[in-house]
């Protein structure tokens, strides 16, 4: 009743309201349209939100761009394509406002690669002579330095431009002047490296080593020292053709060979420092033994031992250190997805790379490491054996890698003063893969015939190119020839 009652004078109100409607008044009902959130790039009065623009912009063209480079070799063609034309044009409007005759000398840099995007290289041009007008001494080396990467950086990349300046600089040189003549030439190394011209890497660093093969004890000094380490770092990716020979020959006559660049370079005699080269690899240490080297393709267990046959003598392999479900090996998200682009040693690239290296040579051994975290991905807590299971099923079933996987469970403490954080302990394959200061458990080894590293630590991004010609070279060796 009481139910009804209220039911009742709800009615009544409404009626009464549409009753004296004449007296009250209703503003018309307009229908929902979305704003036009077009950008009008020539509105923009910073230079700051240009360069915003460009960005934003380039991340979406990679985002629209159908193939995913995370999962495909290194594609250094990428530096020589024009980028979109919508990219160029909003660039060219947004910056359309922006003189280079009045721009002031501090920041000129990021002018440089914001108006190369726009393809304004004639007002660049001025600007950098304006720039080098201005600055003399050991400064106008340096500033000419920049102006090689900023050419270089740029898409397409400006190699002319930057052979251009290249010339310049060393005319520019005096004879005594080792250190710059040795950055200028490790510096374009460094670019060609990266936009696939590997003949040029090579040539470059054979002139590096004929400059250090000749220097004096009083050219040598800390900082000589220091450069001639970085250089080193860019030589390994440079397969000159006395490394080519001497990887030939053994791994052995390979590591004499990689002894000799870091003495001429460093200038004392190589330790540690040059990793494990020509050194036997150990074999992991693991708990979980799993293989799919049957026609099925399916992982199997092992017995809980640990195998004889990881490693089969006189055969190449491949050890491959895989982290648990590639969980600590993600992409930066953006709104619309993972973030596109190459990265040298990810996860999935270098998984991709070691199923193409398969398919290239079938009777390669591969060695799948991983160890156990206490979970997957998003999944509850897993017990070691049940993680093990679940890491051969990922990497033996699911990405299809075919060999032996050898799984390590990894000990723990927990902090009671830290809510009880779960810490993992260095694990027995980190140890045994410890090589001076160098740890090489990570991405790819590669192993001769006779068990020897002959290189590591990845096998994609700019260290792919120096991965797959050590490889190839090593295949072609008589021995694995006739197995081949």
């Amino acid at each position: 009743m009481r139910y009804r009652f209220f039911n009742n004078r709800i009615i009544g109100i409404l009626l009464s309201v549409f009753a004296f409607s004449p007296f009250i008044k209703l503003s018309s009902q307009v229908r929902f349209s979305r704003p036009d959130t077009t950008a009008d790039y020539r509105s923009y009065r910073y230079f700051d939100e240009c360069t915003a623009a460009i960005s934003r912009l380039k991340a979406l063209a990679s985002y629209a761009d159908p193939v995913w480079e995370d999962t495909i070799s290194l594609d250094t063609l990428r530096l020589h394509r024009h980028l979109p034309e919508h990219l160029v044009e909003a660039a060219r409007t947004c910056l359309s406002t922006l003189n280079v005759d009045t721009l002031p000398l501090k920041g000129f840099h990021e002018y440089a690669e914001a108006l190369l995007v726009a393809n304004r290289d004639t007002d660049v041009e001025r600007m950098y002579q304006r720039l080098a007008d201005s600055i003399k001494g050991d400064s106008a080396h340096n500033t000419l330095m920049i102006m090689i990467q900023v050419y270089g950086s740029a898409i397409p990349i400006r190699s002319e431009k930057m052979k251009q300046l290249y010339e310049l600089g060393l005319s520019r040189l005096p004879a005594d002047s080792v250190a710059k003549a040795l950055l200028l030439r490790a510096s374009m190394a460094e670019i060609f490296s990266r936009s696939g011209n590997h003949i040029e890497v090579a040539n470059l660093i054979e002139e590096i080593l004929d400059i250090t093969d000749t220097l004096s004890d009083k050219y040598r000094d800390r900082r000589l020292e220091m450069l001639g380490k970085g250089i080193f770092n860019v030589a390994m990716r440079a397969m000159t053709e006395e490394a080519s020979d001497s990887l030939a020959v053994s791994t052995t006559a390979f590591r004499n060979y990689i002894a000799r660049v870091w003495k001429s370079l460093v200038g004392y005699e190589a330790g540690t420092e040059i990793g494990p080269y020509g050194v036997t690899a150990p074999e992991p240490p693991g708990h979980f033994y799993y293989s799919n080297t049957d026609s099925q393709g399916v992982p199997n267990a092992i017995q809980a031992t640990q195998p004889s046959f990881i490693f089969e003598k006189g055969k190449v392999t491949i050890i491959h250190f895989l982290q648990g479900g590639c969980h600590s090996a993600y992409r930066t998200a953006g709104n619309m997805g993972r973030k596109n682009g190459p990265v040298g040693g990810g996860c999935w690239q270098e998984i991709h790379k070691t199923k193409k290296i398969l398919e290239q040579y079938p009777n390669i051994n591969l060695v799948v490491v991983s160890r156990t975290f206490g979970t997957i991905g998003d999944a509850p807590p897993l017990e070691p054996q049940q993680e093990a299971d679940t890491l051969a099923q990922y990497f033996l079933g699911f990405h299809g890698l075919r060999g032996i996987h050898v799984v390590y469970k990894s000990d723990f403490i927990r902090l009671a003063k830290y809510d009880n954080r779960k810490i993992d302990i260095e694990s027995e394959v980190q140890k045994a893969f410890q090589f001076g200061e160098i740890n090489i458990a990570v991405g790819t080894i590669m192993i001769d015939e006779l068990g020897q590293i002959f290189h590591f630590p990845f096998s994609t991004g700019t260290s792919e190119a120096a991965a797959d010609a050590k490889l190839k070279i090593v295949m072609n060796r008589q021995v694995n020839r006739v197995k081949n």
